[in-house]
């Protein structure tokens, strides 16, 4: 009798790093990670299969279930130690269960891998059966999503049922189907929220409701198993349930965004397009039209208005003002500031003292 046991390569958090570096950083860590996997499987006498885009299934098979699992596990940690070595991500490898079969075999495997959406990722993972305990949320958050989807808050909404989600899967008992059903839970109350429509007698007109979300993408939930696209399939589903904000509200957003933030060295035009939803040349395009100026004139007179005033009632450093005011160095707020008032931040401050 000839068993077998599949081993599930899985890269982590592979569509997100593809987003943060480009198409073609992803495919050259795709063909390192390839060539990992193909060497590992051919070193240990295992089939190896490709899953586009970023998936592999090794199969080993024997006749003794106990030795083929331990040569599994061995297999496992190997492929995740190559990849972790010949490229810049991580993996997480699922073990199935000894089967009678390659089907069965990946079958276990999958199910496995299931659990990498509550366990994380960048690990081994044996298969484990669904507990199906009667477990309740740890927090209840439809106070304050209601308030973030009345106000047109789309980023600030994803960002609370990510970190919703993500303080859920530490739960002890969690699995991947309880999971599922409470951000599915979640999602039909943000829809009821945003379409308010009710029958005659009060309740929520269901039928009206669940027209701003189609069955496809609650289905498309069922087959995401790692958090990192969790969380992008939560922005994007909220972008198409919340109506955006008329354009003066974005070009006020933009503004309030800033005027909070302006103290930040790493704020940017992206940073803030994507904190309001919009695009960065739709905001400088805002900017432009409405203000008459440039994001960055705006941003830099925040900052060095914000300077002026420290120069003028504090006896603070340069170096110590530069800080408060979103310059990474003392050199870079004399440039802006012989740039725009005409002179250097020590002899402003002068010309502050004798007046």
């Amino acid at each position: 009798m000839t068993y077998a046991v599949a081993a599930l390569v899985d890269l982590d958090d592979y569509i997100a790093s593809e987003r943060a570096q480009g198409q073609l950083w992803a495919r050259g860590q795709l063909r390192r990670a390839d060539q990992a996997v193909q060497a590992a499987s051919g070193r240990a006498g295992a089939t190896c299969r490709a899953e586009p885009p970023e998936e592999w299934l090794v199969l080993l098979t024997g006749a003794d279930p106990e030795l083929l699992m331990s040569d599994a596990a061995e297999l496992a940690e190997d492929l995740r130690a190559r990849i972790v070595r010949e490229t810049a991500l991580t993996a997480t490898v699922s073990l199935g269960s000894p089967a009678l079969g390659h089907t069965a075999a990946e079958r276990q495997a999958r199910l496995a891998n299931d659990y990498k959406l509550v366990l994380g990722g960048d690990r081994v993972i044996t298969a484990e059966p669904y507990r199906g305990r009667a477990i309740t949320p740890p927090v209840r958050i439809e106070q304050e999503l209601t308030r973030r989807v009345r106000a047109g808050d789309r980023n600030g909404a994803a960002g609370l049922l990510a970190g919703w989600v993500d303080r859920c899967a530490a739960e002890p008992d969690a699995d991947p189907r309880t999971l599922r059903n409470w951000l599915i839970g979640q999602l039909l109350f943000v829809v009821d929220v945003v379409n308010g429509s009710r029958l005659a007698d009060g309740s929520t007109d269901w039928v009206a409701t669940c027209a701003r979300l189609p069955i496809e993408d609650i289905i498309t939930v069922g087959d995401i198993h790692e958090r990192s696209y969790l969380h992008i399939w939560l922005r994007q589903t909220l972008d198409r349930l919340l109506p955006p904000p008329p354009r003066r509200d974005i070009l006020a957003l933009a503004e309030a965004y800033l005027a909070a933030h302006y103290t930040d060295p790493g704020v940017r035009l992206a940073t803030v397009a994507e904190a309001v939803s919009a695009s960065p040349f739709y905001i400088s395009h805002l900017f432009a039209e409405e203000r008459r100026t440039t994001f960055l004139r705006h941003l830099t007179g925040l900052r060095l208005r914000h300077a002026r005033r420290l120069l003028s009632t504090s006896t603070l450093p340069v170096d110590v003002i530069a800080a408060q005011t979103g310059y990474p160095t003392a050199k870079a707020l004399r440039g802006a500031f012989r740039r725009h008032v005409g002179c250097s931040p020590t002899e402003y401050r002068k010309t502050r003292s004798r007046t």
